[in-house]
């Protein structure tokens, strides 16, 4: 019996399959398709889910299929900017803000990560049925075979066949746009005319988002009309009529052409009993935040160590359960801060009123998002965040709880993986400790006297018996 069973083999399943290993603990994917699909959908990382990979071994690989992102702006009709962002100089973790990519490039990075380290990757299985048992989950496959074990993830997409097998609603937040996407390769990108930015234009007539992705490639999305059918939409003698403003037939090749019809829905909860959803099988949102992957990739970081604490007897399978409560919140408001955007091009655009702040572009009027719960002490700034020099944080603590402190900080006894780095006093707030959890967010701020009964009650939070 396997340790933990992935459905689902894009990128957040495999991304789950490394941070398992990476951890100790034996997983097996299942994936339907036979090949990883070769057309880009996702294109930009934050670096917050950068600077992750790196502390899973990934920093060399990734280096050669990532690329800054320079700008980000909000242009009328008429190309006048309204709004916007240079993003070339700001750097978080250490790490550009914002990196694209060209996702088939990345699933080929992550897929031989995910075999080199151990998983066992299974293609063209489709699963037929999901039955728990009292120690275990028993996945039934249409080659016929059983797949045993502790735990199941389900990171299978969208219509996720996990998620209806056990029976999790979605809750839908009310925002549904019809939108054609447009991937091309640009051979001379620098010279085509293309702006380096990603844009969105507030256009009355037709709201339209430009993408100059990783390489040469660039991404147009063009929302569709009440009147306009998809399937016609997709002709290429409508997609170059729609392009013919930007750019020529012979200075271009269309990669990718689809519809979609996005959603703004959260999962109303991610676990029930030893399973668990992730990615877009618990949270769909609109792309304008350019966070779906980069949610999906919080999802699998958030609850690997978890698991991994329980299978090693460090934990409890109650703390299981803060994967729901910390994550949906979180999840929740990305979701919502995507539809706010959404909305703001169409309000720039002329078209509608929603009420919404112009501060509100790329999400700059929202607070950053925290945990309020879960396995967290206290409150206050940077409790509940990425910890801000996550850069600092050494190789080979993925498992532990590290004390970030200035001064050399004395030994003491727990039950708890603890590592010690010392740091800047710059970058302590306040001259305290800050002590990070093993996925790299802060789990406490206190001062060197309380670090003992800090971790203590961290530990107690760690073997939190199941409801």
């Amino acid at each position: 019996m396997v340790d933990v069973a992935i459905v689902g083999g894009g990128p957040v399943g495999v991304s789950m399959s490394i941070a398992l290993s990476t951890l100790g603990v034996t997983n097996v994917i299942l994936e339907r398709e036979t090949a990883a699909y070769p057309l880009p959908r996702a294109i930009v990382m934050d670096a917050e889910i950068h600077r992750s990979m790196i502390r899973h071994g990934l920093g060399d690989e990734l280096a050669a299929c990532l690329s800054p992102m320079k700008a980000a702006d909000f242009v009328d009709a008429d190309g006048v900017r309204l709004m916007g962002i240079e993003l070339a100089e700001i750097r978080l973790f250490g790490l550009p803000v914002v990196s694209r990519h060209y996702q088939p490039e990345l699933e080929a990075v992550l897929r031989h990560a995910a075999q080199q380290r151990g998983a066992v990757l299974r293609l063209g299985v489709a699963v037929t049925s999901v039955a728990e048992q009292h120690d275990r989950v028993c996945i039934e496959c249409d080659d016929g075979t059983t797949v045993e074990a502790s735990w199941l993830v389900g990171c299978d997409g969208a219509s996720s066949t996990v998620r209806k097998a056990i029976g999790i609603s979605l809750e839908d937040l009310g925002f549904d746009q019809d939108w054609l996407v447009v991937d091309l390769l640009v051979p001379e990108k620098h010279d085509s005319g293309l702006p380096d930015v990603t844009r969105q234009v507030c256009d009355p007539r037709r709201p339209t988002t430009l993408v100059s992705g990783h390489g040469d490639y660039y991404r147009f999305e063009f929302q569709l009309q009440p009147d306009e059918i998809p399937a016609e939409m997709r002709s290429n003698e409508r997609v170059w009529q729609l392009l013919s403003q930007w750019i020529a037939p012979d200075k271009a090749k269309i990669v990718r052409t689809a519809t979609y019809r996005f959603h703004a829905v959260v999962a109303d909860t991610f676990r029930r009993g030893r399973t668990f959803i992730a990615g877009d099988a618990a949270h769909q949102m609109p792309p304008f935040m350019g966070q779906g992957l980069n949610s999906g990739m919080r999802d699998v970081f958030n609850l690997a160590w978890k698991l991994a604490y329980v299978q090693r007897g460090w934990a409890e399978s109650g703390l299981l359960d803060t994967y729901s409560s910390e994550r949906i919140p979180h999840a929740y408001g990305t979701v919502a801060q995507s539809v706010e955007t959404g909305r703001l091009i169409d309000q720039l655009a002329g078209r509608t009123s929603h009420g919404v702040s112009p501060d509100a572009g790329y999400g700059g009027s929202r607070k950053s998002l925290a945990f309020t719960s879960g396995v967290v002490i206290g409150t206050g700034p940077a409790v509940g965040e990425p910890f801000a020099a996550m850069e600092l944080l050494p190789d080979g603590t993925l498992d532990s709880f590290t004390l970030v402190s200035h001064d050399s900080l004395p030994d003491f006894s727990t039950m708890l993986p603890i590592a010690k780095v010392r740091a800047p006093a710059s970058t302590i707030l306040a001259g305290e400790v800050v002590v990070v959890r093993p996925d790299g967010y802060v789990a406490a701020v206190c001062s060197t006297s309380r670090v003992a009964d800090v971790v203590a009650e961290l530990a107690r939070c760690c073997r939190m018996i199941e409801r």
